[in-house]
C-alpha cells in the first residue's frame, strides 16, 4: 500500500509539524485562554509536553439498550493514530489513522485510501480534540450553550487546515461537555462528553462520549500510556480482499447510452454487472449469489434513490475480472432482480468501489475496454488529462463542480446512474432555478418523483457543459448530488483510489 507511516514522530514533534505547517488562527480572548488554562489543569497534560507520549487504548459502543454493537482497539502517539473496529456480531474489522502527513481509512476489504479535503479538515479537528490538543490553540469566546439544561461558556478555537471546534467549557472544573465540530456547516458534528476517564496519576482524557442526537455511548474501557509505539503499530492492516494480477492488457466491456456493463465470474459463476463507481462496495442480486454459492455473513442494509433497501452481507471466495482475480472478498447482496434495463440487459449486480480501491483502472468509454493494473508497479501519467483529487470518505469519488455559475456541490461521479445530474432539493431555495418539470427516477431503493428541467451549466475545472438537464432530490443533503452517465461517458478515465486521483480526459466518440 502506498498509504504508510515511514517514521514516528514524538509527541512533541507531531504537534510542532502541525502547527507549523497548517499554522493557527490567530486571536485570542483573555476569558477564553483561561477557560483553556483551566481545561488543560483538570486533564492535566497538553500535546506536546512529552508527558504522554504514547496511549494503548479500548473502547465499546452500546445502544440506548446497552447492547456492545461494536468494539475498538486505538494507538496513539501524540497525534498519530490508528483504530481498529470490530463489528460485535460478524467480527468484520475497519480501520481509521493518521500518519503525521494524511489521514487514511480502510473499509471491510482492508482497503486503504487517503482521506482529503473536507474530510480531513474534520478529521484533524477530531484528532486534536482526543489528543488534548485544544489548549494549546488561540481561542475566541464565542457566547453560552446548553446542555443538559444547563448553560456554558463556549471557546471557538481553530487551526489552519482544521474545521474549526466549539468546546462548551465547564467554567467550575475545566471540563468540557461538548465539543462541535465545523460548528454552523453541513458537516457539523457533536460530541457530547458524558465523563473523563484517568489515564495515570493527575492525568485524564475524554472517557465516554455520544456523537449527534444518536442514544448510543461510546466508552473507553482501558488505557495504558505507552512510550514505545513503532510505526509498525501505526501501519495500516492488511487487506483481508487481495488482488492477484494477471493481465494488465485492456479487455472488452460493453457501453450502452445507459449503462457500462462488465463480465465477472464470482466463484466460477459467470455474470453480467454494472460498472458502478456510485457503489461503495460490490453488489449481486441474491439469485445470483445463491448460484455462485457465496457464502452468507449476517443481514444488512444499504442506501441507493429511492431509500434504504435490505441486504446481506456476505463473503465471496474469488472475482475474475478481465484475467485478474479479487479473492475473499466481502459483498451486498439485493434480495430481488436488479430492474430490467431499457437495453434489455438484465445484470447480476453491481461492481464499484472494491474493483477500484486497491487496482489502477483505466476505464476507455470510447473504445469499451478496462484495463487493471497493480498500482504497486503501474505509472499513473496525470499529463494526458485533467486530474482531479477525489473524495472517498463514502468510498464512492465526489469532487466539486459548480452548477449555474453560483452553487458548488460535492458530486459523486456514478456510472451507474444513466441521468446527467442531480442535486438536492435545498438548493432550490438557494438561487439555483429549475424548470418545472417532473420525472421518475428509480433506483435500488424504489423511486422518487423529482422536480427536473434544464440548468445553466455545470463547471468541473475547466470543463464547462451548457444548459445541462438536472433533477432535484430530497434524497441529498444540501452540498452534494450525482453526475450521472450521461455526462461521464464523454470522458475516458483512469482511476488511482491508492493516491484519491482520478484522471479524465475528453474523447470525440
Amino acid at each position: 500500500m502506498r498509504v504508510v507511516l515511514q517514521h514516528v514522530l514524538s509527541a512533541a514533534a507531531a504537534f510542532v509539524l502541525l502547527c507549523g505547517a497548517l499554522a493557527p488562527l490567530p486571536a485570542r480572548a483573555d476569558d477564553a485562554a483561561a477557560l483553556l488554562a483551566k481545561h488543560r489543569a483538570y486533564v492535566g497534560w497538553q500535546l506536546g509536553d512529552g508527558s504522554v507520549p504514547g496511549l494503548q487504548l479500548t473502547r465499546e459502543f452500546r445502544t440506548p439498550k446497552g447492547k456492545v454493537t461494536q468494539r475498538a482497539t486505538e494507538i496513539r502517539a501524540g497525534m498519530l493514530l490508528r483504530r481498529d473496529y470490530s463489528d460485535a456480531k460478524t467480527g468484520l474489522t475497519d480501520s481509521l489513522g493518521f500518519t503525521g502527513h494524511i489521514f487514511w481509512e480502510t473499509n471491510y476489504n482492508g482497503f486503504v485510501t487517503p482521506i482529503v479535503g473536507t474530510g480531513a479538515r474534520l478529521q484533524l479537528a477530531t484528532d486534536v480534540l482526543f489528543s488534548e490538543g485544544t489548549s494549546e490553540l488561540p481561542g475566541t469566546l464565542h457566547g453560552t450553550g446548553t446542555v443538559g439544561g444547563k448553560s456554558y461558556p463556549i471557546v471557538r478555537v481553530a487551526m489552519g487546515g482544521a474545521a474549526p471546534i466549539d468546546l462548551y467549557v465547564d467554567p467550575q472544573t475545566g471540563a468540557y461537555v461538548r465539543a462541535v465540530i465545523d460548528p454552523g456547516s453541513s458537516e457539523e458534528t457533536t460530541y457530547t462528553i458524558a465523563s473523563y476517564m484517568s489515564i495515570a496519576p493527575g492525568k485524564r482524557m475524554i472517557g465516554s462520549f455520544r456523537i449527534g442526537d444518536g442514544g448510543g455511548m461510546y466508552t473507553y474501557t482501558t488505557s495504558r500510556i505507552d512510550p514505545g509505539v513503532t510505526a509498525a503499530e501505526l501501519h495500516p492492516p492488511a487487506s483481508q480482499a487481495r488482488w492477484a494480477f494477471a493481465n494488465d492488457r485492456p479487455f472488452k466491456i460493453q457501453v450502452t447510452g445507459d449503462r457500462i456493463y462488465v463480465d465477472a465470474t464470482v466463484n466460477g459463476v459467470l455474470g453480467t454487472f454494472i460498472l458502478d463507481t456510485g457503489d461503495s462496495g460490490i453488489t449481486l442480486t441474491d439469485q445470483f449469489a445463491d448460484r455462485a454459492k457465496v457464502s452468507n455473513i449476517t443481514d444488512s442494509f444499504a442506501w441507493g434513490i429511492g431509500g434504504v433497501f435490505k441486504t446481506r452481507t456476505r463473503r465471496a471466495k474469488s472475482i475474475v475480472i478481465g484475467g485478474n482475480t479479487l479473492s475473499n472478498t466481502i459483498v451486498q447482496t439485493y434480495n430481488n432482480h436488479y430492474p430490467r434495463q431499457s437495453d434489455r440487459v438484465n445484470p447480476d449486480g453491481l461492481i464499484g468501489f472494491d474493483l477500484l480501491a486497491g487496482a489502477l483502472v483505466t476505464l476507455d468509454t470510447a473504445n469499451h475496454t478496462m484495463r487493471i493494473q497493480n498500482p504497486a508497479t503501474a505509472r499513473l501519467d496525470t499529463s494526458v488529462g485533467l486530474p482531479l483529487l477525489a473524495d472517498l470518505a463514502t468510498d464512492t469519488p465526489s469532487v466539486p463542480v459548480t452548477l449555474d455559475r453560483k452553487v458548488t456541490i460535492n458530486a459523486t461521479f456514478d456510472t451507474g446512474d444513466p441521468s446527467l445530474i442531480i442535486f438536492s432539493t435545498a438548493l432550490l431555495d438557494h438561487g439555483l432555478t429549475i424548470l418545472t418539470g417532473r420525472a421518475i427516477v428509480g433506483g435500488m431503493g424504489g423511486a422518487e418523483l423529482m422536480r427536473c428541467g434544464q440548468i445553466d451549466s455545470i463547471n468541473l475545472g475547466p470543463i464547462v457543459y451548457q444548459t445541462p438537464i438536472a433533477c432535484a432530490s430530497r434524497g441529498f443533503s444540501k452540498h452534494a448530488g450525482l453526475i450521472g452517465l450521461d455526462f461521464l461517458r464523454h470522458f475516458n478515465f483512469v482511476f488511482d483510489y491508492p493516491q484519491s486521483i482520478i484522471v479524465m480526459t475528453p474523447h470525440k466518440r
